[in-house]
């Protein structure tokens, strides 16, 4: 009811008091046309008709004028509305006899265009037109001013000639400007300008360098237009960019080369401008004379154990001159580990196994599929083509080992709870609840998965027999092979926390593959 009375206040203003005259203004919301109109009238009427009390009546906006007005008593307003030359409608008020009058205008009917719509420009820049046709309000601004200038407040209300000027572009790339005619239209007529770039705008201060073996630092620079961005990448991990990989204008890269310890080595840096433009930086490193290597033991990457490796397992060798410094990590080339990092190898009876990792002092590789059926293995290290001597060691059909949260191989074990967090004391599993047991060493697939291959969608089940036991509980297994997204050689055990388990930290986790246990010493949590 409070809502309708309002409504009615609003339609039909009256300002009364007691005894003295009241006015009625209508209508309050007056629409007209686009175009320019007189006589526009609105009514005033007064209570009690013999009123001839005085008024007062003004327009609030530009392009209204009141052209008449009573001014006392019953009577009526007249006024003029200015052409509206805009693709908006537009909103003014008047004020008569303490009413405000709305009066909308409605938008002009406007057609723009322009010819042509686009120009080319060569790298050099330079002067342009072209025209405008419009029958209403129109001003022109570069969305592009880097590329594209025009003169100060470039506007019209009709047909017109916009002049223009291109910048000379310094940049290899070509690029493209743009003029907007705004018109308040939702698609607003566009002149576009592509421009030419040049590879002559592109340089390098020298396209090779020769060095010695030992480690050291270079530098060059580049040359192109401001603004104009590159970057840069080395092709090899021993040749480093220190700074400039990303630049704008000239710059320059400096460049650290590691010592070289193996062959003589040529890498690149390939500095980029364009998807199409490259330019090439050549070093070329000398060799220096390659220790041999000496291996000290081949040990289960989970738990260090030395004395038998399986099909498929994770191993770490440690020694002296096994790699480089520092560290070089895993590669990937056509979904598979590659058998050389940083000049080393580990050769299982001659095969080069999938590297893991390659350093001086240690490295990590995964024990061929083809051991398989042997009873030993002939292992060594070649570090930049020299061989280590041959190890003999025991080859078994597994050598079940979890690995462990700080990879000693005791303590809480590399175990994820059913909602992926890492078991702990801080995220106990629950009884009844699966967890995923991370290890190694557990022999053949099926299907048979190629030698350092990443687990696709097709998972590698283990061949041989699994069981889990927590806290001296059999655990069910859910699952036991491969990793989505990992390399082969992790294997995962999905198994469910037994009921019958005492809860609390440090509860003993064994897997036992293919009849051989898990060293003992790895631990979880269960609430």
């Amino acid at each position: 009811m409070r809502f309708f009375a309002a409504s009615l206040l609003l339609a039909a203003p009256l300002f009364a008091q007691p005894g003295t005259c009241t006015f009625a203004v209508t209508p309050v919301v007056f629409n007209v046309g686009a175009a320019a109109s007189t006589s526009n009238a609105v009514t005033v009427t007064a209570t009690p008709s013999t009123c001839d009390q005085g008024w007062v009546a003004n327009s609030n906006a530009s392009w209204m004028t009141i052209t008449a007005a009573t001014l006392n008593g019953s009577g009526s307003v007249l006024f003029s509305v200015a052409q509206n030359i805009s693709g908006f409608a537009r909103q003014g008020t008047l004020s008569i006899a303490n009413t405000t009058v709305n009066v909308i205008q409605a938008a002009a009917n406007c057609n723009y265009s322009v010819t042509p719509t686009s120009q080319n420009f060569p790298v050099t820049g330079g002067k342009g037109s072209f025209a405008v046709q419009a029958n209403c309000f129109w001003q022109a601004g570069s969305n592009t001013p880097a590329i594209v200038q025009l003169p100060p407040n470039t506007s019209g209300i009709a047909n017109a000639t916009i002049n223009y000027t291109v910048s000379p572009n310094m940049c290899v790339g070509s690029r493209t400007g743009s003029i907007i005619i705004q018109t308040g239209l939702p698609t607003p007529p566009t002149f576009t300008v592509p421009q030419d770039g040049s590879t002559s705008n592109f340089s390098i201060s020298a396209t090779s360098a020769a060095a010695d073996s030992t480690a050291s630092d270079g530098r060059f620079t580049v040359t192109t237009g401001q603004g104009c961005g590159w970057s840069a990448a080395s092709d090899v991990t021993w040749l480093q960019i220190t700074s400039g990989a990303n630049g704008s204008g000239n710059g320059g890269i400096a460049y650290h080369l590691v010592a070289n310890s193996s062959a003589t080595r040529t890498g690149n840096i390939r500095i980029t401008t364009s998807p199409t433009t490259q330019l090439l930086y050549t070093v070329t490193q000398q060799a220096a004379s390659a220790p041999t290597p000496q291996v000290a033991g081949v040990y289960n990457a989970a738990n260090y154990a030395g004395d038998a490796v399986s099909p498929g397992q994770i191993v770490t060798l440690f020694g002296k001159n096994l790699g480089p410094a520092p560290l070089v990590p895993l590669q990937v080339s056509g979904g598979s580990l590659t058998t050389s990092l940083g000049g080393t190898q580990v050769l299982f009876d001659g095969v080069a196994a999938p590297m893991i990792y390659s350093f001086q002092t240690q490295v990590s590789a995964i024990a061929p599929y083809g051991l398989a059926g042997k009873s030993t293995t002939q292992v060594q290290v070649s570090y930049n083509g020299v061989s280590s001597t041959a190890i003999a060691v025991p080859v078994q059909p597994s050598t079940p080992a979890i690995f462990t949260l700080d990879a000693t191989g005791l303590g809480p074990g590399a175990i994820l709870n059913q909602d992926y967090s890492v078991n702990g004391s801080g995220r106990p599993a629950a009884r009844g609840s699966l967890v995923s047991i991370y290890c190694t060493g557990g022999g053949t697939t099926n299907p048979a998965t190629p030698d350092g291959a990443v687990v696709g969608s097709t998972l590698p089940y283990l061949t041989l027999p699994v069981t889990v036991s927590i806290g001296g509980v059999d655990a069910a297994v859910q699952y036991k092979g491969g990793v989505p997204g990992a390399v082969a050689g992790l294997t995962q055990i999905n198994a469910e926390v037994p009921a019958g388990v005492k809860p609390g930290t440090g509860i003993p986790v064994t897997i036992t593959i293919g009849g051989v246990n898990s060293t003992p010493g790895v631990t979880m949590t269960v609430n």
